[in-house]
């Protein structure tokens, strides 16, 4: 699933800068996967996560030092993938406040995430919780940022670019926190599945929701690229990249279903 994720946000950045060199391509691509993990994985952490269904003090650390390795390296990714990209991602600059707010919120981000590692052993429990909500909410600011560098155009384009990429974040933080945090822990403790396995289905609750947002903002954004004719879909390199995309939801909507058949 998280590879299947991964190739429809490729084929997003192909579409937004079709035409353009390939590293215009692929600096977008990494901004738009590692700010989107980042900001999933930490909604996973400070949503989802209940330490207190887990019955061993064990279980709730190695669930937390599995997630902070992870969220370093995706801090860290976040700060080379954007900066990256606003010195040569754009062929020109784009008005508005899309490169201030990028710049602004990836320096916050890492200096929440700096405060938090320096700090949090030696605060209180909310104030460590604020500092990774300062994460979260500059993980969010970046997307909405490179979201505006993406279209800057109208407001309802932008609107549902961040909607389009806000939806790919949730998933890939999902996927990202699933397949790193859930299923090495339950390798590791499997008396802990339980506690951990509980917490993925409230991750899937959400599923739903993130592929109708997907699916609609993916639908408009078709539209102002190629129409919506046959031909334009069949007819056209674009078409085939927006036809790939779309078996690429319907294979992952199938994966969820099955997932849900098979655990009810």
């Amino acid at each position: 699933m998280l590879a299947l994720v991964l190739v429809a946000a490729l084929g997003g950045a192909w579409l937004t800068h079709r035409g353009q060199p390939l590293a215009t391509k692929l600096l977008p691509w990494a901004t738009a996967v590692t700010t989107g993990a980042l900001a999933g994985g930490v909604y996973w952490r400070l949503v989802l996560f209940d330490a207190d269904a887990f019955d061993r003090a064990e279980h709730r650390r190695a669930v937390r030092a599995r997630w902070r390795r992870l969220e370093t390296a995706l801090v860290w990714a976040v700060t080379l993938s954007s900066g990256a990209y606003l010195v040569a991602g754009t062929t020109a600059p784009v008005p508005g406040f899309g490169r201030p707010v990028v710049v602004a919120r990836t320096v916050a981000v890492v200096a929440c995430w700096y405060g938090h590692r320096r700090f949090g052993d030696a605060r209180t429990n909310h104030r460590k919780r604020a500092l990774r909500a300062g994460v979260f909410t500059g993980s969010v600011a970046v997307i909405a940022g490179f979201a505006w560098l993406e279209t800057a155009t109208t407001t309802l384009d932008w609107v549902v670019r961040l909607g389009h990429v806000a939806a790919l974040a949730v998933w890939l933080g999902g996927a990202v926190w699933h397949n790193f945090v859930v299923l090495p822990t339950i390798r590791a403790h499997p008396d802990a599945a339980a506690a951990v396995k509980s917490q993925a289905h409230a991750f899937r609750r959400h599923l739903p929701v993130v592929i109708v947002v997907l699916f609609a903002t993916g639908v408009y954004q078709t539209g102002r690229l190629v129409g919506y004719s046959m031909t334009a879909l069949t007819g056209t390199t674009v078409g085939h990249v927006v036809t790939g995309k779309l078996v690429v939801l319907a294979a992952l909507t199938g994966l969820v279903a099955i997932n849900v058949k098979k655990n009810p």
